[in-house]
């Protein structure tokens, strides 16, 4: 799945599940939980595995640890940057040179629906409006508000490196526009503060929801989406222009 969401200047790494005898780097069991059970353990270990992959794929192999910040933020190595995700059986991660790069992150989700307490708490006034939108079109096609609170979490980790203080759920507007029922384009501005414009896009499959945002310094970020979405006219006008901080 990670192939088609990653950008040309960007490698990936994924995993659907982990291999026997998966185990953190000894230099890394100290950024586990204390306890963390053995399941804990193996994804762990797995993810960062695919952050070493993803690394040796764009020419910059790591076989040290990669420690974790106070903030839980994985450290990567000088001159690189990038994103770990897992959930129920998938483990994935992107990495890119810092010359290329200003934002890159990537979440994964299984598509189970979130409850209407949780997707008021997570999306803007205008998302919420989206959301209805996007399910009178097309139905349940996927569970829209997980796709949203995925979206989000790719953007957070693509903004951290931006950011001094924790960020906010409605720190970001992210307009999703479907272009068949696999997959789709992302487009995100800040809604707060000064913080980059993302774009990127998603995939669904076997139950999986993967979203992948970024943000290139040599190619600024386009005015429309790359792709046609299925029914452009049904959806809601784009996401208004807004301060860059308030």
């Amino acid at each position: 799945m990670i192939e088609q969401l990653v950008p040309g200047w960007a490698r990936g790494a994924e995993s659907f599940g982990d291999p026997p005898g998966a185990a953190p780097h000894p230099a890394e069991l100290r950024f586990l939980p204390p306890g963390a059970v053995e399941g804990r353990r193996r994804e762990f270990a797995t993810g960062r595995a695919c952050a070493r992959s993803a690394l040796a794929a764009l020419g910059t192999p790591a076989s040290g640890p990669l420690p974790r910040t106070a903030r839980g933020t994985p450290v990567w190595p000088t001159g690189t940057l990038g994103s770990i995700t897992h959930c129920d059986g998938y483990r994935a991660a992107v990495a890119a040179r810092a010359a290329d790069a200003m934002a890159l992150g990537i979440d994964a989700e299984r598509a189970r629906p979130l409850s209407e307490r949780a997707t008021i708490a997570i999306a803007t006034e205008w998302e919420l409006r989206q959301l209805c939108m996007l399910q009178r079109v097309s139905g349940d096609a996927l569970p829209w508000p997980t796709l949203l609170f995925s979206a989000k979490e790719a953007v957070y980790k693509a903004w951290h490196r931006h950011a001094r203080r924790p960020l906010s759920f409605r720190d970001a507007e992210a307009r999703i526009e479907p272009c068949d029922e696999t997959g789709g384009v992302l487009t995100v501005r800040p809604t707060r503060r000064a913080l980059p414009e993302l774009i990127g896009g998603y995939r669904f499959a076997d139950g999986l929801l993967v979203t992948v945002v970024h943000r290139s310094l040599t190619r600024p970020p386009p005015s429309a989406p790359a792709r046609t979405p299925s029914n452009p006219r049904a959806l809601p006008s784009p996401v208004p222009e807004r301060a860059a901080a308030r």
